[in-house]
């Protein structure tokens, strides 16, 4: 229950639906301020500028992992990986754009960075319908040469609390002196500050290894200061959704 809810919360209040709301009461109520609000909201949601820099603060950055550096595990956050049906039988992977995730644990796994990849991820499906993620990850990883035995999948987990939660129940059950190791957090730079919470939380010894950065700013230009832009929108949805789910999280002591 807690998942649907968070998920209708979510759509409701993130920026698109906000300027729809304003601009439909406006439609049937009449009231200037509404169009006005919806304008506004519209002008700051989209402005590159405000956006870029917003998520920069919320970002954390990289971290650089030093030359013989080891670490007894990369633990990969899911949510870019699922399927599709092609020609509506045969179901293809596919990947996100959050797929920066697993091919920087890929390549510090090469480098050998670790000698395990961890990867949680069920399916981030209300009606539970696609095979859980981890287990379509993991056939990927096997495709491309990495062994099994270095492969540890959780593909029960439908959120970040659970990614941690049931991660630890699969180590404890394996090793009993796993909060002494440690562990390099793989997931996007605009989720690490939730992710991290959580598994400090359930007593992993986690270092943050941020990807798929999305505030990249190399120098100001029109494009990225006045011109409304839709990634400027997007990045306010990933935004505004990992502020409510800190709170949401901190209210039911996750974090």
């Amino acid at each position: 229950m807690f998942f649907i809810l968070s998920k209708i919360l979510y759509a409701i209040v993130a920026p698109a639906s906000l300027i729809t709301l304003c601009f439909l009461f406006y439609f049937f109520l009449k009231k200037k301020y509404l169009l006005y609000s919806g304008v506004g909201l519209f002008l700051f949601f989209t402005n590159p500028f405000i956006g870029l820099n917003f998520f920069k603060m919320w970002e954390i950055d990289a971290t650089e992992v030093g030359s013989g550096e080891h670490y007894d595990g990369l633990i990969i956050l899911g949510g870019f990986v699922s399927t599709i049906a092609v020609n509506n039988q045969n179901q293809r992977t596919v990947y996100a754009d959050g797929n920066d995730r697993m091919i920087q644990a890929i390549s510090l796994f090469k480098k050998g960075v670790s000698d395990k990849i961890i990867y949680t991820a069920g399916t981030d499906s209300i009606f539970n319908l696609h095979t859980a993620e981890a287990l379509l990850a993991k056939e990927f990883m096997l495709q491309i040469g990495i062994p099994d035995s270095a492969i540890i999948t959780e593909s029960r987990s439908i959120n970040t609390f659970e990614n941690a939660l049931f991660t630890k129940q699969i180590l404890e059950s394996r090793d009993k002196s796993w909060q002494q190791k440690r562990y390099l957090l793989v997931t996007s730079a605009f989720h690490m500050r939730r992710s991290m919470a959580c598994f400090k939380k359930q007593g992993f010894n986690v270092t943050p290894y941020s990807t798929n950065f999305r505030a990249l700013i190399e120098n100001y230009t029109v494009f990225n200061t006045i011109i409304p832009s839709y990634g400027a929108l997007q990045n306010w949805t990933y935004l505004i959704k990992e502020w409510i789910g800190m709170l949401v999280y901190k209210a039911k002591g996750y974090i």
